[in-house]
């Protein structure tokens, strides 16, 4: 059987605290791998640490040297990418990035019906539509184009200078269509399979160019859906359909994580 990825621990981790936030629910102290699994999740949530109440220990043998600089990162808002600093980033940060976007085997999460999805520059739009209203309610939607700012909102961990450019080029370039998403059945358990399904019907493209954008954990549906659309869209649908078995899904991110 295959590893899960690093980054299914990472997205645990982002899902604790979005949903502790949101029901308002203590938020115990982390000890993470990396700091920038820590920066990760507050860039996610462009939410600064203190506000997430999220407190980080240092694991043993992390770098002192990210530590300092990912905690300065994410201690107010805006929350700031590495981009933004005047001296460059150790390298841990792209060794950190190549794990984030390792592949690994499937996530057994619990069930969240909210989600979004967004149609890349130049998709089928009608046909992503037709395809997510057969089986899951669209409750809302809205076209905007994105910034380069967005792009690495949605894709933090992206790494390489020339991925970065080609990435910021392309989803700049024109509006994108964005869907909110009440999502049913397995959908609401494994979304990765939904997303590939509709790629697959839609053919063509490459790694850039596939058409959907769709978070594959709860914790990263619930941060787009606040960023693509609104936070009043994310919190309304939240509350209705998944505050009720928040507990349960906060346990479960819970067993993922190491508390010390």
């Amino acid at each position: 059987m295959t590893a899960p990825a690093y980054r299914a621990r990472v997205a645990a981790l982002l899902a604790y605290v979005t949903e502790s936030h949101l029901i308002g629910a203590h938020v115990a102290p982390v000890r993470a791998d990396s700091p920038w699994d820590i920066w990760w999740v507050c860039y996610r949530a462009q939410t600064p640490a203190p506000d997430l109440g999220l407190r980080v220990w240092a694991h043993p043998g992390a770098c002192g040297r990210c530590f300092d600089t990912a905690t300065a990162l994410t201690q107010a808002g805006p929350v700031r990418h590495p981009d933004s600093l005047t001296q460059s980033p150790c390298t841990c940060l792209v060794d950190w990035a190549k794990l984030m976007r390792a592949a690994g085997g499937d996530t057994d999460w619990p069930p969240l019906r909210t989600s979004v999805a967004m149609v890349k520059p130049g998709g089928d739009a009608p046909a992503v539509l037709q395809a997510l209203s057969r089986d899951h309610l669209v409750t809302a939607v809205t076209t905007r184009t994105l910034t380069a700012t967005d792009a690495r909102r949605l894709y933090p961990d992206a790494y390489g200078a020339e991925y970065v450019a080609r990435q910021d080029d392309y989803l700049t370039s024109s509006p994108v269509t964005v869907y909110a998403l009440l999502l049913n059945g397995d959908a609401a358990r494994n979304p990765k399979d939904l997303k590939l399904g509709i790629r697959a019907q839609l053919a063509d493209g490459d790694v850039l160019r596939n058409h959907l954008h769709m978070p594959d954990s709860p914790g990263d549906a619930l941060c787009d859906l606040a960023h693509l659309i609104s936070e009043n869209t994310r919190d309304d649908l939240y509350g209705r359909y998944d505050r009720v078995a928040a507990e349960h899904r906060i346990a479960r991110y819970r067993d993922c994580l190491d508390f010390g």
